[in-house]
């Protein structure tokens, strides 16, 4: 899996490519939190190139790690999908986030997520 990070006046934001098995990506997550922690941004825009989708059993796995990381009430993640076969197979990440507090959400486009980062 490749990933980068980098910041602007807003977000934190990151990319990912190349996670082809279904397991959640818990060691890049954890160096996220650390980056948005050094660089004092808690929103962040993730934009995935994924192969494949992550199970419902792995998206639920990955939202119950986050606040174990450290991410809390106070941090929004905004997940952008290269395709929408993709980011409609990881929508239930928006359901197990929502039930669980954790601020992480699926959307279609990157101007879709930026308007979610921003709300209040």
């Amino acid at each position: 899996m490749k990933y980068t990070i980098g910041a602007d006046h807003e977000f934190l934001h990151v990319t990912i490519s190349g996670r082809e098995a279904d397991e959640p990506p818990s060691d890049v997550c954890e160096v996220i939190f650390r980056e948005s922690r050094r660089l004092g941004r808690n929103r962040i825009l993730i934009q995935l190139d994924q192969k494949t989708a992550l199970s419902p059993t792995s998206q639920l796995m990955l939202v119950n790690r986050l606040p174990q990381i450290g991410f809390t009430e106070a941090d929004r993640i905004a997940l952008v999908h290269r395709t929408k076969e993709i980011s409609q197979a990881n929508a239930y990440i928006n359901l197990a986030a929502g039930k669980r507090g954790v601020m992480v959400r699926n959307f279609p486009t990157v101007e879709d997520a930026q308007a979610w980062l921003r709300a209040p």
